[in-house]
């Protein structure tokens, strides 16, 4: 799946409980966003900058990232939800074989388990993610 312009895959969205990302942006892009609540470019600096290149996006990170590190903790606090997409065939009525778009959200750690080896297999699409915002407010720094 060849997508020809990126920057449709780069927004930060927020509604009353969650901000959403767009799976082409990199944390530095993330800094200089208006829309990314402070808190979260605090701990982005002071967290997320140790062990990835704030230039990296952030797909790329989670594609990579181990249970065991630090950043894989902060997003468990967070409640990062991953929300993905892949093809499915169906087989219908009269025997058709119909395909079908099945989208799923959720948390990094069953995305961890479940999609990411079909996500780097590319099977499995990322859309994009999600912080929950009254985690984000618990969070201390």
């Amino acid at each position: 799946m060849e997508i020809q312009n990126n920057h449709d895959f780069k927004y930060v969205i927020q509604d009353t409980n969650c901000v959403y990302f767009g799976r082409e942006l990199t944390y530095a892009e993330m800094m200089d966003k208006e829309d990314v609540p402070f808190k979260l470019k605090a701990v982005i600096n002071a967290h997320i900058a140790r062990e990835t290149d704030l230039n990296r996006k952030m797909a790329d990170h989670i594609l990579e990232i181990t249970e065991s590190a630090f950043s894989y903790r902060i997003f468990e606090q967070l409640k990062l939800t991953v929300r993905v997409c892949y093809k499915t065939t169906k087989k219908g009525f009269g025997g058709k074989i119909k395909e079908k778009w099945v989208h799923k959200t959720c948390s990094i750690g069953q995305f961890c388990k479940e999609y990411r080896e079909k996500t780097v297999q590319g099977e499995v699409m990322i859309e994009d993610f999600s912080i929950s915002k009254l985690a984000l407010l618990a969070l201390s720094i």
